[in-house]
């Protein structure tokens, strides 16, 4: 699994980890990592666009 967060103002970061972390720690055995990157160029009014990648086993 790959995650990537985009954010458009770095001081979101804490609030942001700790609800990816509260997430992941309910559902996985182990919090996938992440790449978090603070990028003004969201359109306006998004705070955080979050790009995700899962392999699911059939």
């Amino acid at each position: 699994m790959m995650i990537r967060v985009y954010l458009t103002d770095v001081d979101h970061f804490v609030e942001m980890n700790a609800i990816y972390n509260e997430y992941f720690e309910e559902h996985l055995t182990a919090a996938p990592a992440a790449r978090t990157t603070v990028y003004v160029g969201l359109p306006a009014g998004l705070l955080i666009e979050i790009d995700a990648l899962a392999v699911l086993d059939a």
